[in-house]
């Protein structure tokens, strides 16, 4: 699966779980989502429940710190780098 895909996977779930009053505009890649308030501990939990379900990957506890989960293209390279583990 490519980066961009995963990306986009993202992207959609945050938009419609995580921040549906949010412009799609406002979540590119670089858009913090930890500073802007649409991630917090709650949504990052919520957040990895939905990757270990759709992409079917762990992440493992080492891994679940804020530069992870930063923006939209911190969180695809996560998923990334598990799907090739």
């Amino acid at each position: 699966m490519e980066l961009t895909d995963i990306a986009q996977i993202i992207k959609q779930f945050v938009r419609k779980e995580l921040a549906p009053d949010c412009e799609e505009a406002q979540l590119d890649s670089q858009h913090s989502l930890l500073e802007s308030g649409i991630l917090d501990s709650f949504g990052i939990m919520v957040l990895l429940s939905f990757i270990e379900e759709k992409f079917h990957v762990k992440i493992s506890a080492d891994k679940i710190e804020p530069a992870n989960f930063e923006n939209l293209a911190a969180i695809s390279e996560l998923v990334a780098r598990s799907l090739k583990s």
